[in-house]
């Protein structure tokens, strides 16, 4: 389970450090497999915005940039990034900073003009290795704040070994149960409301093996804007438990996975026909997984299927024909429990590995689904 300690601070009050943190969770047996820092160490470091972009009289690569850093008079930088562009907003080393590296600014003549700073990219900052140009930070990022403070770089990020009896902690809520109840420290779980219905459309749900799926809810979810950005700490926390962000649909679903330790799957609804089935497969089906795998499937394989065709395994991975892309702005959001002893081996037998069946082969009774997709749609 990998996921970073702010998040995990965000739900449960404890006043422990780092490492009295990670010495609490693997002393009572979750252990902290790594801890590492989500950026070197820097300082002054601040968000500034370019005002205005001129060439170097002296050299064509360079730029002679006045910047707004935050300070009563604007600063005079000289930038060879190929993307700066005035109104932007980037990352600015003032004079003094120290950068990863022990790198110190200081004012300097480049090429007989005057910088009095540097504009930093991601690589120079140790946040990734693109040094393709500068870090482009978002419209409303606060000029003069600290990048720091901005982007929550004073976290860490926590994998932790879990042995296969504690499947009540593949969650950051089910790890911050575990905090409080170690601690006593105040627990602040996520909850929302049930959604009221806006409209009246509806998909029928047949459990043709209800043996091995004896629970599936689904919701149709309508005037989804699939391309639009998820908010910068939803999006920080995702990638910081290893995965991509690709759109706010499934975002959404592989945040709610990360937080509640549900599996969602979503569907475009135009893309159905018919009722949703959970029934093992037929001689002949085949399906293509959102991974591009393309399997010939077996009568003990669980899928997920309409009236038409195979949509994904159950409880492994969707397939590709029905999953959400940018247009998509009608939604089949599915929640359901899958009897392990169904789908255990499934996933590796396919030769892949995916956190829904890692999730779906060990709970050890079935909860209600309804709590994530609420949750879910209130994220959406």
């Amino acid at each position: 389970m990998r996921f970073n300690e702010n998040w995990l601070r965000a739900l449960v009050d404890t006043t422990l450090d780092t490492a009295r943190l990670g010495d609490l969770l693997t002393m009572a047996g979750l252990e902290v497999e790594e801890c590492n820092p989500v950026a070197p160490a820097f300082s002054g470091v601040v968000i500034a915005q370019v005002l205005s972009v001129e060439k170097h009289p002296d050299a064509d690569k360079l730029k002679l940039c006045r910047v707004d850093a935050g300070d009563p008079a604007p600063l005079q930088i000289v930038c060879g990034a190929p993307n700066v562009a005035a109104g932007m907003k980037v990352p600015c080393a003032r004079v003094g900073a120290r950068l990863p590296g022990g790198l110190k600014i200081k004012a300097a003549r480049v090429r007989g003009v005057e910088s009095f700073g540097m504009l930093c990219s991601a690589r120079e900052l140790g946040l990734s290795e693109d040094h393709s140009g500068l870090l482009a930070l978002p419209d409303d990022a606060p000029v003069g704040s600290d990048i720091r403070d901005h982007l929550e770089l004073d976290d860490h990020v926590l994998l932790l070994k879990l042995t296969p009896n504690r499947a009540d902690c593949l969650s950051v809520a089910g790890i911050a149960r575990e905090v409080a109840a170690l601690t006593g420290a105040a627990l602040h779980l996520p909850t929302a409301a049930e959604p009221a219905a806006t409209h009246g459309r509806q998909r029928d749900i047949v459990l043709d093996a209800p043996e091995a799926c004896p629970r599936f809810c689904g919701q149709v979810i309508s005037g989804v804007k699939a391309d639009a950005p998820v908010p910068r700490w939803m999006r920080q926390r995702i990638e910081r438990a290893g995965l991509r962000c690709i759109n706010a649909v499934v975002d959404i679903t592989n945040y709610v996975m990360l937080e509640l330790g549900q599996p969602l799957h979503a569907y475009d609804d135009t893309k159905l026909s018919g009722a949703m089935h959970a029934r093992y497969a037929r001689g002949g089906e085949t399906l293509e997984l959102l991974n591009g795998q393309l399997l010939a499937l077996d009568g003990d394989a669980l899928v997920i299927a309409d009236e038409a065709r195979v949509l994904g395994l159950a409880g492994i991975m969707g397939g590709e024909g029905s999953g959400v892309v940018d247009a998509t702005t009608d939604v089949f959001l599915e929640a359901a429990f899958f009897a392990p002893e169904a789908i255990a081996g499934k996933a590796r037998s396919f030769g892949f590995a995916s956190d829904a069946s890692h999730l779906s082969l060990i709970h050890i009774s079935e909860p209600t689904r309804r709590t994530p997709i609420s949750y879910a749609v209130f994220c959406l």
